[in-house]
Parts: C-alpha cells; structure tokens; sequence
C-alpha cells in the first residue's frame, strides 16, 4: 500500500465522524466506507495512538479525540477573520441578548466557526463546525449576494436545494431575487426557511480584495423579529458590527 492511499484511508476514516455519526464501531466505518475490517481496525488503531480518536472499551465504539480539538483552536487562534469577529460577536450579543453566529463559506454550504449566546436567551445553541445550506441560510446569502454571478451560479447549481420548510425558496429565481434584495439593502433578512419558527439576520464579512470572506448574525425566534422596529435594530447592529470586522481585514468602503 502506497503512502498517499493509505493517509487517504485514515483520513477517509476521520471524515466518517459527522454530527449525525460522532460515534462508530469499526463495522460501521467499513460499511460506510466500503473497507475491509482489518484494514479500517489498522488505521483506527493509529489514530487512537496519537491521540485523534478515543475508545469506549465497554461499547466498543470510537469518537474524536482531543487532539482534533487542540487542532480546531490553533486553527482558530491563526485565523485573523475569527480573532477580529470573536469580541465584536460577544458585544452584538450582549447588546441584543441574542445569539449571534460567524460562518465561512465551504463548497455549497457554510461553516459555522463561532456562536456567542447570553444569559438570557433561550435560543438554539450552533456548535463550532455546523453546517447549513448556502442557498437557504441567512449568512450563505449575506455571502453569496457579493459573489461573482458565475460562481453563485455554480454553487446554486450544485445545491441539492431540499426544500426544509414550507417557506424554503428552492427556485433559482426566488434565490436571485432574495440576493439582488440582500445587495440593496446590505444584510439578509431570513425567516421560517431555514427552520420553522425562527429568524436570523446576517451582513457579509469583506476582505481587503473586496470578497465575501465570511458572515455574522443573529438568530432569534420569529415572533421577535416580527416586532415593530426589530429589523431595522437589528440589522443596524449587525452590519456595523460586520463593518468593524472587515475594516480590521482591511477592506475600506468605495
């Protein structure tokens, strides 16, 4: 076995813990992955060693490890669009008693890397590393609204775009439509489409070449939002908060 197909097989084995999966026996993996036992026991045995994966010896099943986790936060610390966003998120959130949310663009979809609650919401808590849909997401279309018409194209057309409420907008014109409103005004307003009964409002995060590097928002429920003046509060607080973060990225409004 070569070098290359065997980091390939680890790593392939490493993937298979998602959030739906976060914890396999080996048969799961080698049913997953289409591997034979002894070799996915192998390439778990090594990553148990180092320290990427942890064993329940009573079930027998595997989980990621802390060595992932160590990972995940030198990956963060280096990461100038998280160390600019992190305090600017903790204060949006205390100011509005919300949670508010950072994501990174990744294929088709977004990556959630930070979410900042307070002590007196009730909302859903985003772990570090979630994934939603670009298309239906309030920060996928705060990113995709400044994106180059090929590439939102692209990224529209390799969306499974699944209807996930009755209120999900899956026709590519009612997406371009709601991109073209998100343009106009500066932030994208969501409600019921991406879950039932909630809300977010997102505004893109710009680097110094003018592109939508990453998004933040805020997520409430939806008889909040409805309120008389909460949008235009809310949407206030985020783009200025977004604002400050790109400006520290370097980007500079025309």
């Amino acid at each position: 076995m070569s070098t290359t197909s065997s980091v390939a097989k680890t790593l392939s084995i490493l993937s298979a813990f998602t959030e739906t999966t976060p914890m396999l026996r080996t048969s799961d993996i080698a049913t997953m992955l289409d591997m034979n036992i002894s070799t996915v026991s192998r390439h778990l045995n090594t990553l148990l060693d180092c320290g990427y994966l942890e064993r329940d010896d009573d079930t027998g099943f595997y989980y990621p490890g802390l060595q992932i986790v160590s990972l995940a936060g030198i990956t963060l610390q280096s990461n100038d669009i998280y160390r600019h966003a992190f305090p600017e998120l903790q204060q949006l959130s205390y100011a509005n008693k919300l949670y508010s949310h950072m994501s990174v663009p990744e294929g088709t979809e977004i990556v959630h890397l930070i979410c900042c609650c307070c002590k007196s919401s009730n909302e859903q808590l985003i772990p570090m590393g979630h994934r939603h849909p670009m298309y239906c997401s309030a920060m996928g279309r705060a990113m995709l609204a400044y994106m180059p018409q090929e590439k939102v194209a692209t990224i529209l057309k390799m969306s499974n775009l699944d209807k996930l409420t009755a209120d999900t907008k899956t026709e590519i014109s009612e997406i371009e439509k709601e991109l073209e409103k998100t343009k106009r005004l500066g932030y994208c307003s969501l409600m019921n489409e991406l879950s039932n009964g909630a809300a977010s409002i997102a505004a893109p995060i710009f680097n110094r070449k003018r592109e939508p590097v990453a998004a933040i928002s805020v997520s409430t429920s939806l008889w909040r939002f409805t309120l008389p003046g909460s949008e235009e509060e809310l949407s206030k607080s985020v783009v200025t908060a977004a604002n400050k973060i790109s400006g520290k990225l370097g980007y500079f409004p025309r």
